[in-house]
């Protein structure tokens, strides 16, 4: 009867070990599933930027310099889900968006003034809308 009390210990143990990895996997499941979609999409917006600073300095010949920022914006519901806007250090008022889904058709979509004043285009030091 004491070898049976010990055999039931040991099994009992056993089982409660493996349950307790089982919930640890889980959980860890669970924290992936949460933390995939933000990743990435952290990830498409830095691949969109770097899209939107190589053109802008190997295409159009601006240098790092020139460019005051580069931000990927990403909305959940809207279309499109990701743009990329772009200040320049020399026009800081202006924010000019730029579409970099399909690397090989980069170009600027829109414009507008960071404290909503009216632009006129001809005044736009780069206004170069994709065609």
């Amino acid at each position: 009867m004491d070898n049976f009390k010990k055999k039931e210990c040991l099994d009992n143990r056993f089982v409660n070990q493996r349950a307790d990895s089982m919930k640890k996997i889980l959980i860890i499941g669970l924290v992936i599933l949460i933390l995939a979609p933000f990743c990435g999409v952290q990830i498409k917006k830095r691949v969109y930027e770097n899209r939107v600073e190589h053109f802008l300095t190997e295409e159009m010949s601006y240098g790092k310099e020139d460019i005051q920022s580069i931000e990927a914006k990403w909305h959940f519901a809207g279309l499109p889900k990701c743009w990329v806007n772009v200040i320049f250090s020399d026009e800081p008022q202006v924010v000019y968006t730029y579409f970099a889904h399909d690397k090989e058709h980069i170009g600027q979509f829109e414009y507008h003034s960071i404290d909503a004043t009216i632009l006129s285009k001809d005044k736009l030091k780069h206004f170069a809308p994709y065609e």
